[in-house]
C-alpha cells in the first residue's frame, strides 16, 4: 500500500513540476528585455548634452545617426570618437510579494561612436562618412526570491537573471547640397557580428527552490541559457535639412525597418529531489537550435532649430517608433512580440512618441580661439508595452572645450521610470528603473 501511494505522488509531483517548469522557461526567453532606451536615437556627447534634441542641429559627425542631412555642414575633414560610462540601477517591489523587494545593478564602459568624415565639391557641396555606432545595450542582472505555492507545491525560489551583450552597425554616410538652403544625406547601416564585435545578446536565468508538495520534501534546482548571436541585417536613415532662413531649421529624419537574422540557442536543465516517503531525483533537460527572424520596426522624426544669436541656439524633436511592428520569427514559423512574449494576433504593443528640447550657449573668448558651449535637455523617452506605454523622463547637461582643431565634449544624462510593470520577467512586481549615462568625445579637424 505504502509502494502504491509513493508512485501516486510521484507521478503526481513529476507532471506537476514538469509543467512548472516549463512555465518558468517560456517567461524568460519570449521577451527581450534592452537595458538602455529601445528607442533609435542617435550618438554622441554633444547631443546627448542637449537631451537628444538634434534633428535640426545636426551639425557633427554624429549627424549621420541622427539627421544624415547635416553633414553637409562640416567644412573640414574630421575624426571623432565618443566613449560612455553607463549605469542602471532597478529597484523591484511587489504588494502580493514582498519577498520580491531588491534592487539589481549595472555598469559599463564602451565605445559609443567613431566616425572619420570628408567634405568635397563635385558639381555640388558633398560630405562622406563612414561611422560606427552601438545602439542597444541589453546588460542586466539582479537576484531575488519568490515564494511559489499552487495546487499542493510550497516552495521559496532563489532566482538570479544575467543578461549581457549589445548591436551595433557600421555606417557608411553621404550628404549633398540640393540648393543652398537643402540638403539630402543617407546613412547605409551594416548590422553585423563579423567585423570586430559580437552583434547579439545572451540571458542566464538560474534558481534554487525549496519547499514542499504535499507534505513531501522537494528541492529544485533550474537552469536556462538563452543566446541569440549573430544578428545581421541592413536598413538606412534618410535626412533633409531645411535652413528656412538664418534663423530656422527644419530637419527630417526616416530610418527604415529591416529584418534582421539570429541563431537562437536554448538550453533547458532542471534536477528535481524528493524526500521521502518518495526519495527520487527527476531530471529534466531540453537543448535546441534555430534560425530565427527579427523585424526591426520603422522609426521616424522631425526636429525645428532656432538660432537666437550666434552664440545661442535651441531645438526641439518630436520622434516615433513603431513598436507595434516589432516582431520575432521562430525556427517554425511562429511570430511573436519580443516585448510582451504574446504570439502577434494577441499582442497589443503600443508605438511610442519622443519629444526632446535642449539648447546650447557659446562663450568665445575675445581671440575666439577658445570656445566653451554649456548645454541642457529634458525628454520624454517611453517604452513599448502591451496595451499602454512606459512613461520615462529624462535630463541632461553638457560642456566642453573647442581650441582650433580640437574638439573636447563631455555630457551626463539622467534617465528615469517610476513603478514600471515588468511583463513576465518578474511576475507581480514593478519596478522604479534609474539610467545614469556620461558621454565623452574628442574630434579633431585636419
Amino acid at each position: 500500500m505504502m509502494r502504491n501511494k509513493c508512485l501516486t505522488i510521484l507521478f503526481f509531483v513529476a507532471l506537476l513540476l514538469f509543467l512548472y517548469g516549463e512555465l518558468q522557461a517560456a517567461s524568460i526567453f519570449q521577451q527581450v528585455g534592452i537595458a538602455s532606451s529601445p528607442n533609435p536615437v542617435g550618438s554622441g556627447a554633444r547631443a546627448v548634452g542637449m537631451g537628444g534634441a538634434f534633428i535640426g542641429v545636426a551639425d557633427d559627425a554624429t549627424a549621420a545617426s541622427w539627421n544624415p542631412a547635416g553633414l553637409i555642414q562640416l567644412e573640414k575633414p574630421e575624426l571623432s570618437i565618443v566613449g560612455e560610462y553607463f549605469n542602471r540601477s532597478d529597484q523591484f517591489s511587489s504588494d502580493q510579494h514582498p519577498e520580491i523587494d531588491n534592487t539589481g545593478r549595472v555598469d559599463d564602459v564602451n565605445l559609443n561612436y567613431f566616425s572619420a568624415t570628408y567634405p568635397f565639391h563635385f558639381y555640388r557641396n558633398m560630405v562622406v562618412s563612414i561611422n560606427y555606432q552601438r545602439l542597444y545595450d541589453f546588460e542586466r542582472n539582479f537576484d531575488y526570491r519568490f515564494n511559489y505555492s499552487d495546487a499542493g507545491l510550497d516552495v521559496m525560489q532563489d532566482k538570479h537573471f544575467d543578461q549581457d551583450g549589445f548591436l551595433g552597425a557600421l555606417g557608411f554616410a553621404a550628404s549633398i547640397e540640393i540648393i543652398p538652403s537643402l540638403s539630402f544625406g543617407a546613412t547605409l547601416n551594416l548590422w553585423t557580428d563579423e567585423l570586430l564585435w559580437d552583434n547579439g545578446w545572451n540571458a542566464k536565468f538560474s534558481e534554487s527552490a525549496v519547499g514542499t508538495l504535499a507534505g513531501t520534501p522537494v528541492t529544485i534546482n533550474t537552469k536556462i541559457k538563452d543566446d541569440y548571436s549573430e544578428f545581421r541585417g541592413i536598413n538606412a536613415n534618410f535626412g533633409l535639412l531645411w535652413n528656412i532662413n538664418k534663423y530656422v531649421t527644419l530637419g527630417g529624419v526616416v530610418k527604415t525597418p529591416f529584418k534582421a537574422s539570429l541563431k537562437h540557442k536554448f538550453s533547458f536543465d532542471q534536477v528535481q529531489t524528493f524526500g521521502p516517503p518518495v526519495n527520487a531525483v527527476i531530471t529534466s533537460r531540453e537543448n535546441y537550435s534555430e534560425n530565427v527572424d527579427l523585424d526591426m520596426p520603422l522609426s521616424y522624426g522631425a526636429g525645428l532649430a532656432v538660432r537666437f544669436s550666434d552664440v545661442f541656439t535651441m531645438d526641439i524633436d518630436v520622434y516615433r517608433t513603431d513598436w507595434s511592428e516589432f516582431f520575432l520569427e521562430d525556427g517554425q514559423g511562429n511570430k511573436f512580440s519580443p516585448i510582451d512574449g504574446r504570439p502577434k494576433n494577441e499582442s497589443n504593443v503600443k508605438d511610442t512618441t519622443q519629444v526632446r528640447i535642449g539648447g546650447e550657449y557659446l562663450f568665445i573668448s575675445q581671440t575666439k580661439n577658445i570656445i566653451v558651449p554649456v548645454r541642457v535637455g529634458a525628454f520624454y523617452d517611453p517604452e513599448p508595452s502591451e496595451d499602454e506605454v512606459k512613461d520615462f523622463y529624462g535630463i541632461a547637461v553638457g560642456s566642453g572645450i573647442a581650441y582650433k582643431q580640437f574638439i573636447f565634449d563631455a555630457a551626463y544624462q539622467f534617465r528615469w521610470g517610476n513603478n514600471v510593470d515588468t511583463g513576465n520577467l518578474i511576475a507581480t512586481s514593478e519596478a522604479d528603473v534609474r539610467q545614469h549615462s556620461v558621454l565623452a568625445s574628442i574630434i579633431f579637424h585636419f
